[in-house]
């Protein structure tokens, strides 16, 4: 019997990871990417010596032991092309964030820090601190379901976390962070909950990558995020299936109402026994199946759902060692930087890369500046109406970045020799990401509680995994729902499921 040819639009981790464990399970797979590399957002780029890396900060399932570290272990994304295993660093510290008054608060890692430093902005906040602490222990200690099937994040936890009594602590961290911040009385704290996460979002926007970090389950992986990509990508060439990049898709084929291929925009067709989209999620739906298989939960998913921001991104590359500086910080600016889409900003995120020797020459450092950004759309008129003009912003930007690192932590422009500026035109351009947008649906409480669809109500033999399927994104939950439509797809077929090579 030949085997069934399943067509994957998009080489995201998700769809790398869709087309893995479907070629361990006998299927024929195709993989269609309209860039030139695999990982999307997951990625790195060469600049004058240095690798510039844009996704990976820290990454759950690092610690060995957790349903995510089994995932990325069988897609082989902890292994190198020269058989070293991917090094993990874990930090002491997840971020140091300066609030407007000047004062640095360092969200340690280590709980018991946590709440010293806490308490020594707001000592009359003890009680809340102390609630605080421990609510961050207990979801650290929740169970992930990485190894079941996609669900909804409350539905999931509720069925593992209710036998331990972990629901409720599940439930408060869906609360929003302009609610949370509130019950505080001190407004130093207050400030501190809002100043990265925007108010709306929901407080595990915080507190899971905190609670991972006291069990060292969510370290930075050395090398940078293409590399973990590659490393995927290693493994699927090795199982046989094919990775066509360079070749965009202009619709989804169909007869009948039965996914039966895609056709690119050069006007080649393939054919297929099953297609999955891996792609962007508003142009799938819109554009490659010209909106003809919508209903109204979908509508309204992609017209009221609040979307992850796009970024403008500065990576900068310094000749000098940068370890006596933190590795991620937040200054506040006292004289904003305003950008051409109308927005100022009092604060970026610095990342300083001294402990990732494979990003920059041996006595030297990448160091990123990120501003987040609901403005792609504008980016993308500014680039379309004057591209001179849209060339000298980015200049200024990236000009600017350099001049308020100066005055902040000193020593620093004289020894400049590499900047690069990325804007949401830059995402969309690469990756084709609604609005810019770098995970899809941002972690609300109405978001998460919400399970979107991934089979499309009249269209049989297609499927949709990834960020747009999965309101709170994240490199995980990508690779798990690649996982997952792999077993639903043995299932349909009678198959046995397995993650062997």
């Amino acid at each position: 019997m030949a085997k069934k040819h399943v067509v994957v639009v998009g080489a995201g981790i998700a769809g790398l990871s869709a087309a893995s464990y479907l070629l361990r399970n006998g299927y024929e797979v195709t993989v269609v990417e309209q860039h030139t590399l695999p990982g999307g957002l997951c990625t790195s780029w060469k600049r004058k010596g240095y690798t510039i890396d844009y996704c990976v900060h820290w990454l759950m399932g690092t610690d060995g032991e957790s349903d995510f570290y089994r995932i990325w272990e069988e897609l082989g994304a902890f292994d190198n092309e020269d058989g070293s295993s991917v090094p993990i660093v874990d930090f002491t510290d997840f971020t140091t964030i300066e609030l407007s008054n000047g004062e640095k608060v360092c969200l340690y890692s280590d709980l018991k820090k946590l709440r010293h430093e806490l308490l020594r902005i707001a000592p009359e906040d003890e009680k809340e601190i102390d609630r605080f602490c421990k609510s961050v222990e207990k979801l650290g200690n929740l169970s992930m379901p990485a190894l079941t099937e996609q669900n909804s994040l409350v539905k999931s936890v509720r069925r593992i976390a209710s036998s331990v009594g972990g629901f409720t602590t599940m439930m408060r961290h869906l609360v929003s962070m302009e609610v949370y911040a509130n019950r505080f009385k001190s407004p130093l704290l207050k400030e501190l909950f809002l100043t990265e996460i925007p108010a709306e979002w929901s407080l595990i926007s915080l507190t899971m990558g905190l609670s991972q970090q006291p069990k060292k389950s969510a370290g930075y992986t050395v090398g940078g995020s293409l590399n973990l990509a590659k490393n995927i990508e290693r493994v699927i060439r090795g199982l046989g299936g094919t990775i066509l990049y360079g070749k965009a898709v202009s619709r989804i084929l169909v007869e009948r109402d039965v996914a039966v291929g895609v056709q690119l925009v050069d006007g080649t067709s393939i054919e297929a026994d099953y297609v999955i989209g891996a792609a962007d999620g508003h142009a799938t739906l819109y554009h490659l199946l010209e909106g003809k298989y919508l209903n109204k939960q979908l509508e309204d998913i992609y017209k009221h759902f609040p979307l992850f921001p796009s970024t403008v991104f500065v990576a900068i590359g310094v000749d000098k060692d940068c370890s006596a500086l933190p590795h991620i910080f937040t200054p506040y600016l006292k004289t904003p930087i305003r950008f051409p889409d109308g927005a100022e900003h009092r604060r970026f995120g610095v990342n300083v890369y001294h402990y990732d020797p494979t990003l920059a020459p041996k006595g030297k450092t990448l160091v990123t500046v990120l501003f987040n950004t609901w403005e792609g759309e504008a980016w993308e008129e500014l680039y379309r109406k004057d591209k001179d003009l849209y060339e000298r912003e980015k200049q200024r930007i990236g000009e600017e970045v350099v001049d308020r690192l100066e005055s902040i932590i000193g020593d620093f422009s004289a020894h400049v020799e590499m900047v690069d500026v990325s804007t949401p035109h830059t995402v969309i351009k690469y990756t084709g990401n609604w609005k810019g947008s770098f995970e899809g649906f941002a972690p609300t409480k109405r978001t998460l509680s919400v399970k979107v669809p991934k089979q499309l109500p009249g269209l049989r033999n297609f499927s949709m995994i990834g960020q747009w399927t999965s309101p709170g994104g994240g490199l995980p939950t990508a690779a798990k729902d690649g996982r997952d439509i792999a077993i639903q797809l043995c299932r349909e077929d009678g198959k046995v499921f397995t993650s062997k090579r």
